[in-house]
């Protein structure tokens, strides 16, 4: 780098903002030119919050019930966050090694937004708390996301293939939503189903 950039981030580790090394092409990608730039400023929340601190925020948090499989939850996470999320709960017994194959198969998306360890029943009262809908993404859903007002202060339940989203849990939601299906098996992937309301919701945003 060049000193006038090296003296920036001097300046900026002196003043206890983080700094992120990235690849050449990480850099280009974020600026959108065609040379990519020394440096990059980002703006906006920091990527550590408090549960209660991330269901304040805008945009919809997500609440992963149950998941098994790291490569799942990275996927999601790392759709959450381009697609402009607030961030992701995870409400799963994991150990940490399965935690970190997530987050890496996520890209490191965490490193731009909150991902939030905390059971479900927790996470629910903080949305509630916060005025946020719950909404549940669950094969037992009445209508479908396109149907439901995603505009709106949300958290949006999802859980495993296996089991679902437990009834108890259930019970709190102020909607249902299900992704339609055509085809003999009764549903999609996990990561498919929240692409797909990820995309309705941005649909809606910008309308």
């Amino acid at each position: 780098m060049s000193e006038a950039a090296n003296s920036l981030v001097d300046r900026a580790s002196a003043l206890g903002i983080p700094v992120l090394i990235e690849s050449e092409r990480e850099m280009r990608r974020m600026s959108d030119h065609a040379e990519a730039p020394e440096l990059i400023a980002l703006e906006g929340h920091s990527s550590h919050s408090t549960l209660d601190e991330l269901m304040d925020r805008d945009g919809l948090v997500f609440v992963l019930v149950g998941l098994r499989y790291p490569g799942n939850v990275g996927f999601i996470i790392r759709s959450a966050e381009v697609a402009g999320a607030a961030g992701v709960v995870l409400a799963s017994d994991w150990e940490g090694s399965q935690l970190s194959e997530a987050l890496r198969v996520g890209m490191r998306a965490d490193r731009f937004f909150p991902v939030v360890e905390s059971a479900a029943e927790v996470a629910i009262a903080a949305a509630q708390r916060a005025g946020r809908r719950v909404v549940a993404l669950e094969t037992a859903g009445a209508k479908a996301p396109w149907d439901a007002d995603l505009t709106a202060a949300t958290v949006v339940l999802v859980g495993s293939e296996t089991m679902g989203i437990p009834a108890t849990l259930l019970e709190t939601a102020d909607d249902i939503v299900r992704i339609p299906t055509r085809g003999f098996i009764p549903s999609y992937n996990v990561q498919a189903a929240v692409g797909m309301l990820l995309g309705e919701w941005l649909r809606q945003s910008v309308e």
